[in-house]
């Protein structure tokens, strides 16, 4: 039985429990943690921009107002559209290709006749505002645009938006989003934070000579914006997808971007100022060498060329292509001509664009065209489902779904029409034709058959077209490495596709958020399977190549080379630095290299290999072919 306490001793534990219930005070984090887009190290002070503080009115109008709103927004519209062309007439020479082509997105965004006449029918129907208006027709177009699996084309939806607020803006008599910072006069280098950053407003803040932008901060955005990738072409350190940027940074306050480690600095010791403004000088000096790299051939230091190849998805990413030095079009892909549209393109408009990317690149080395890869996170449009054979069965899994060859021959009258267009378009220079997603020698047999159709009519129409077109297959699927044998006398070459190869290899899908870290392009088995296909194909005395982010992963070039691969097809804005990582490789000691990394068991060893071999074989000045001459 236990003694009760006095008053006095309940009194103490009572307040001892206080004491012990009461928690510390919870420091915030240093460090704020995104998504790189750009890498690099920049340290300078934070500078705010909030692009969302447009407050839409609204308000009901009488049947005698539509008029005059329907006329306020198509004067608003030309309004914008005088302040893109004037910045696009502003633009320095040396500004990156994609500069004036997100001007041109912005641009025909405004002249689809359908911004007006749908904003008009909604101002007439629901008898609102032209700003409300506006708002209404965004909503019907976002909900369209979450029916869009691939991330590339979901975010085109972010430029829609930027246009529609820009016209809102004038709407509603408000500045625009760049000029709200021209209070603000700072001397020092500056780090933009914004909720997100449209590429009209990126350009306009570049063009400011009291604004010396030396990295960005999104709190939204991804890795594929138009923003992200203009960010990347001008080569600013950028992060997205930082949470609580706006309310932790602020104006004013000095900060440290790394967006090679992916994070913020809140708090920079005095050290890692001093290494940050090292690494800022390196970085202003290797992009004045990789300019000088252009017109380079990319030769390792004893004698062997690697080729690097561009990939594109519609014929107006040439200029980018040409800017970059690249050696051609290593993977055209043509499935961007299908998407956001409520139509298919005809067999016309498919040939015009093969043509313009056939002799865009004359005087290179063959183009490669992929046949459409839709399906999975590339599906067409209810619309144009609807014309094919109405709305597909939804997919629990798309990535294991109906896609790819599945997709073409599911739709063989769509796939011929697309054969025709490629054979007819043969005829204005070399090129080779790829498949998607390979997986058995039944797929070849198939693309064959159809391939002998197509020809067949083409000739009974009278019809110009080649039909020796040089015929070569995806390696994405483990399936494919495995019938490798069989599949090497069926076709001419091979290129490895290694973002879907890492996906369906690890199981893990590289959309999914949740399992992000599993998608890991340094996993021993995705470098086994890379190698096995490399050493079969080269071994039958045929051609294959890299394809994907990890073709355009510079500390990765040395594996590759050391495999045995001399062709890589990457993003153009990738070129000039693997160019100089080939620069400054010696094949023999690449193939030492990618023998031992083969025997590591894990990712992270890997990339512990991947990082001690790029320090021990960084690019000297004086030792590239560049330098010397």
């Amino acid at each position: 039985m236990t003694q009760a306490m006095n008053p006095e001793d309940e009194k103490k534990v009572e307040e001892a429990e206080a004491v012990v219930e009461t928690p510390a005070p919870v420091e915030e984090a240093p460090r704020l943690k995104g998504l790189r887009v750009c890498p690099g190290v920049a340290r300078g002070i934070g500078l705010q921009l909030s692009a969302s503080d447009l407050e839409i009115p609204q308000f009901p109008i009488d049947q005698s107002d539509v008029r005059g709103e329907t006329q306020r927004l198509r004067m608003a519209a030309s309004s914008v559209d005088k302040q893109l062309s004037a910045l696009s007439e502003t633009l320095e020479d040396d500004a990156p290709a994609e500069a004036a082509a997100f001007l041109d997105v912005y641009r025909m965004i405004l002249k689809d006749p359908t911004l007006i006449t749908e904003t008009a029918r909604l101002i007439r129907e629901k008898l609102v505002n032209a700003e409300w208006a506006l708002s209404l027709r965004l909503e019907q177009i976002r909900r369209d645009f979450e029916q869009i699996s691939d991330a590339y084309l979901r975010n085109r939806f972010e430029d829609i938006t930027d246009v529609f607020q820009r016209i809102q803006r004038v709407l509603a008599g408000r500045r625009s989003a760049t000029s709200l910072l021209e209070a603000e006069e700072l001397e020092d280098q500056v780090i933009l934070v914004a909720d997100q950053l449209g590429p009209a407003d990126m350009l306009q803040l570049r063009e400011r000579d009291d604004l010396d932008i030396v990295g960005i901060v999104m709190e939204t955005g991804s890795v594929t914006s138009h923003s992200a990738i203009l960010a990347s072409s001008f080569g600013i350190p950028t992060l997205v997808g930082v949470e609580n940027a706006l309310e932790r940074i602020g104006t004013g306050r000095e900060i440290l971007v790394d967006a090679d480690a992916g994070v913020v600095n809140l708090s920079p010791s005095d050290e890692e100022r001093k290494a940050a403004a090292r690494a800022m000088r390196a970085l202003r000096q290797k992009k004045r060498s990789l300019v000088k790299l252009r017109g380079e051939a990319a030769v390792t230091r004893d004698g062997e060329p690697v080729a690097l190849y561009a990939n594109i998805a519609l014929p107006e990413d040439l200029p980018e292509v040409r800017k970059a030095g690249a050696d051609g079009v290593g993977l055209f892909r043509t499935e961007f001509l299908f998407l956001n549209r409520e139509d298919l393109p005809g067999e016309e408009e498919q040939l015009d664009a093969y043509q313009r990317v056939i002799r865009g690149m004359r005087g290179r080395v063959t183009t490669t065209i992929r046949t459409a890869d839709l399906g999975g996170d590339k599906m067409l449009s209810r619309e144009s489902l609807a014309l094919l054979k109405g709305d597909m069965d939804e997919e629990a899994n798309p990535a294991l779904g109906l896609r790819a060859l599945r997709f073409s021959f599911a739709h063989r009258r769509l796939f011929i029409q697309q054969l025709r267009a490629l054979m007819r378009a043969a005829t204005a220079g070399e090129v080779r034709l790829l498949l998607p997603m390979v997986s058995s020698p039944e797929d070849v047999h198939e693309v064959r058959a159809c391939m002998k159709e197509a020809a067949a009519e083409l000739e009974a129409e009278g019809v110009k077209f080649r039909s020796d077109i040089p015929l070569g297959g995806m390696i994405e699927l483990p399936a494919a490495v495995a019938v490798l044998a069989d599949l090497l006398p069926l076709l001419d070459f091979f290129s490895l596709g290694t973002n879907d190869l890492v996906q369906y290899t690890l199981a893990v899908d590289r959309t999914n958020a949740n399992v992000s870290r599993y998608c890991d392009e340094c996993h021993p088995a995705v470098l086994r399977f890379i190698a096995e296909s490399i050493r079969r194909v080269t071994a039958a005395g045929k051609e294959i190549s890299v394809c994907g982010e990890m073709a355009g992963r510079a500390d990765m070039a040395p594996f590759f080379i050391g495999l045995g691969c001399s062709a890589l097809s990457m993003d153009p804005a990738h070129i000039p630095a693997v160019k100089e990582r080939v620069l400054a490789l010696n094949a023999e000691e690449c193939e030492v290299f990618a023998r031992g990394l083969l025997r590591r068991r894990t990712a992270a060893s890997v990339r512990e290999a991947l990082s001690e071999f790029a320090q021990k074989t960084a690019a000297q000045p004086e030792e590239t072919p560049a330098a010397q001459s």
